[in-house]
C-alpha cells in the first residue's frame, strides 16, 4: 500500500445555519402501532417491528436520498456525505469484503473513533450478515488481542496508523485475522493492510462479476441472524462477548421512538464511543428516521462541537451534562452578587415554569410565563447556548444523572431523559417519558419490554431486546438468563404505581442478615 491522500469520504456541503432548521413530523407511515401476535413463546408485542437494520437502512434511503446523513470535519470544516452517497459506499465495502472471502457468520472487528466509515463498516456487515465486533480505540494491545482471539476476527477495520500497530504487535497470537483495513491511509508494503478506498475499489470491480446487490443481500437477513458482539468491561476476569441479533437492535430503535417521538429533519451530535450500545442505537436511530448527525472531533472539543452543530438531539452520559452544569455555577460563583442574585430568580422561574410544561404539556402562561420570558432572555437563553441554541431534549443513560443537574437543565428549557438499559438489552429498557418526567427515576419500560422485581429486590426484563447470550460462553449466559426468559440484570431497584423504576443498588452489593432479610447500603444510609 502506498501512501496517499486519506480517503475523501464525503465533500464539502456547508451546513445551512440559518436561524432554526426544522424538524420534519415522523411519518406516520413508519410508525409501527398495529398490534400483531407474536409467534414466539412468552409475549405479544404491541408494535409491528420492522425486523432487520438492512430493511430500516432500505426505509431510511425512501425519502432522504438527497439528505446529508453524516458531517465530519476536515482540515477545518464540516464536511457532509449523503444518503444516498452512504448507499453507494456501503455497497461497495460489503461488496469488497464479499470478495476478500467474508461470508455470512464470519466476525470482523471495527476499531476506531466515530466517523461515518464506522457507520457504513457497521451497514454493510448488517446487509451481509457478516458480524461486527467492536474495539475502544483507547484499549490496550493485551485487550484488542483478546477480543480479536476470542471472535475470531477474519479482519480488522482501523482508523489509523497508531490504531493498526496495535494490531500487528499481537497478529502473530491471531491465527483466524487475514486483513486488515485503515481508515486514514499511511506509507506500508504490508500485503496484510488495505485501504478502506482499495477495498471500496475491489467492491466496484467485484460488483460487475456478481449477480447480487446491497438490497438483495439485505433481503436475505433474517430477525435472528447475529449482528454483533460487543465486549463488556466486567469488573474481573476478562469481558464477556455480548451476542445481539438483527431483531435486538431493530425493535430497541423503534420501541424508543415509539417512546421519545424524535422528529425527522433534524441534527444529531455523536461523541459517545461507537463501541458503546447507547450510542450505536442512536446512530441506527438518526439514520432510520431520517436526520442528520454530526461526528464530534473528540471529547475536548464536543463543547465547540455543539455550538457548531446546533444540535437538536444528543446522547450522552451524565458526565457531560454533570461538566456543563460545573461550568455554569464556577461562572456564576465569580460573578457579582447583583448578577448572582439574577441568576438564581431565574433559575427559581425557570424550575416553576418547568413542572408546569412538564405536568401540563405546555408552554407558561400568565404571570409564570411573563417571568419566565423575561428569565429567559437575561439568564437562560444562555444555558441553552452553550447546546447550541436549538435543543429539543438530551438522553443520559450509562450512570446515575444527578437529580439536581436534571432540574437544573429543566430550569432552563433543557429536557434531560434519564433511562436504563445494559448491553445484554440491546440496551434501553426503560426511559423517562417527555410529558412525564420524574427526577431520580429511570422512567417505564419500552414497549414490550417486561419488567418485574423479583424477591431479593433483583430488576428482571424480557422481551425482544434481550441478547441471544455470551459469546462462546453458554455458562455465563444460563446465569443471567432463566428458563422463562427472563434476564436478571444485577440491579436492585423499586418500581412505583406509574411503572417508574429507580434503581438503588447492585445486588452484589446486599447485605442479608441473620434473619434472612435482604437489605441495600442504600437503605441503611437513607
Amino acid at each position: 500500500m502506498q501512501e496517499k491522500n486519506p480517503q475523501q469520504l464525503g465533500r464539502l456541503i456547508t451546513p445551512d445555519m440559518k436561524g432554526v432548521i426544522p424538524c420534519l413530523v415522523f411519518q406516520e407511515e413508519t410508525h409501527y402501532l398495529k398490534t400483531m401476535n407474536r409467534r414466539e413463546q412468552f409475549m405479544t408485542y404491541q408494535l409491528e417491528y420492522i425486523e432487520t437494520l438492512p430493511a430500516l437502512f432500505a426505509d431510511a434511503q425512501k425519502n432522504n436520498a438527497g439528505m446529508v446523513a453524516f458531517y465530519t470535519k476536515k482540515e477545518g470544516e464540516w464536511q457532509g456525505i449523503t444518503y444516498a452517497e452512504v448507499r453507494d459506499v456501503t455497497e461497495n465495502i460489503a461488496m469488497g469484503m464479499d470478495a476478500l472471502g467474508l461470508k455470512p457468520g464470519d466476525r470482523i472487528a471495527i476499531q476506531s473513533e466515530n466517523r461515518p466509515e464506522w457507520v457504513i463498516t457497521d451497514f454493510a456487515c448488517a446487509h451481509f450478515g457478516i458480524v461486527s465486533a467492536t474495539i475502544y480505540p483507547t484499549l490496550m494491545e493485551k485487550q484488542v488481542e483478546y477480543i480479536l482471539k476470542d471472535s475470531g476476527a477474519k479482519a480488522v477495520f482501523a482508523s489509523s496508523e497508531e490504531d493498526v500497530k496495535k494490531v500487528l504487535a499481537v497478529r502473530k497470537k491471531l491465527p483466524d485475522l487475514q486483513y486488515i483495513i485503515v481508515f486514514d491511509p499511511f506509507e506500508t508494503d504490508d500485503p496484510m493492510i488495505l485501504t478502506f478506498e482499495e477495498l471500496a475499489e475491489k467492491g466496484k470491480a467485484h460488483k460487475a462479476k456478481v449477480d447480487f446487490t446491497l438490497e438483495s443481500r439485505g433481503a436475505e437477513r433474517k430477525k435472528d441472524d447475529l449482528w454483533t458482539i460487543i465486549y463488556t468491561s466486567g469488573t474481573t476476569g476478562m469481558p464477556k462477548g455480548v451476542m445481539l441479533s438483527q431483531f435486538n437492535i431493530s425493535t430497541n430503535i423503534q420501541a424508543s421512538q415509539e417512546t421519545l417521538h424524535f422528529k425527522s429533519g433534524c441534527r444529531w451530535l455523536s461523541f459517545l464511543p461507537l463501541s458503546h450500545s447507547l450510542e450505536r442505537v442512536g446512530i441506527h436511530m438518526s439514520f432510520w428516521i431520517g436526520s442528520t448527525t454530526y461526528f464530534a472531533e473528540g471529547i475536548l472539543k464536543v463543547p465547540d462541537n455543539l455550538k457548531e452543530a446546533k444540535p437538536h438531539y444528543l446522547v450522552s452520559v451524565p458526565r457531560l451534562y454533570e461538566k456543563i452544569y460545573a461550568k455554569v455555577l464556577d461562572d456564576i460563583g465569580q460573578a457579582s452578587p447583583l448578577k448572582q442574585k439574577i441568576f438564581f430568580w431565574a433559575k427559581n422561574v425557570g424550575s416553576v415554569a418547568a413542572r408546569d410544561f412538564i405536568q401540563k404539556g405546555k408552554e407558561p402562561s400568565g404571570l409564570i410565563g411573563f417571568k419566565y420570558r423575561l428569565a429567559n432572555k437575561l439568564v437562560l437563553s444562555k444555558v441553552m447556548d452553550a447546546f447550541g441554541g436549538h435543543f429539543i431534549f438530551g438522553i443520559s443513560g450509562g450512570a446515575p444523572l444527578p437529580q439536581v443537574v436534571g432540574e437544573f437543565f429543566a430550569s432552563a428549557g433543557i429536557v434531560i431523559l434519564e433511562g436504563f438499559g445494559l448491553t445484554e438489552t440491546t440496551p434501553v429498557t426503560n426511559v423517562n417519558p417527555r410529558d412525564n418526567i420524574k427526577f431520580g427515576k429511570v422512567g417505564p419500560t419500552l414497549p414490550d419490554v417486561e419488567m418485574k422485581i423479583a424477591d431479593d429486590g433483583e430488576i428482571l426484563f424480557r422481551g425482544p431486546n434481550i441478547m441471544r447470550g455470551y459469546w462462546k460462553n453458554e455458562e455465563a449466559t444460563k446465569e443471567v438468563i432463566d428458563e422463562d426468559g427472563w434476564f436478571h440484570s444485577g440491579d436492585i431497584g423499586t418500581v412505583d404505581d406509574e411503572g417508574f423504576l429507580q434503581i438503588t443498588d447492585r445486588k452484589k452489593n446486599i447485605i442479608v442478615t441473620s434473619g434472612g432479610k435482604n437489605i441495600a447500603p442504600f437503605q441503611i444510609e437513607t
